[in-house]
């Protein structure tokens, strides 16, 4: 026994395509099994993105457009094994 402690909130016996994994989740076809992003990861991204371009800040363009680049190639890396 490892006597590891089980976070129950976290921990679940489900279908693969209901659940998410490292903002992950499978599609449900049998005949074409896919990996996809999960819809929490994209709402966050689309967040995050909405934050670095929002006008509010006085930062300069250029600044905000680097700003936006690396995270963007950040999550791109990530999320490259994806279906999208």
């Amino acid at each position: 026994k490892l006597k590891l402690k089980v976070n129950r909130e976290k921990s679940a016996v489900d279908r693969p395509w209901r659940r998410k994994f490292l903002g992950f989740t499978f599609s449900w076809e049998k005949k074409n099994p896919r990996i996809k992003i999960a819809k929490l990861s994209l709402d966050r991204v689309k967040t995050k993105i909405k934050a670095i371009t929002s006008r509010s800040k006085p930062i300069p363009i250029e600044l905000r457009i680097k700003e936006l680049n690396q995270y963007l190639t950040g999550w791109c890396g990530y999320y490259a094994l994806a279906d999208t």
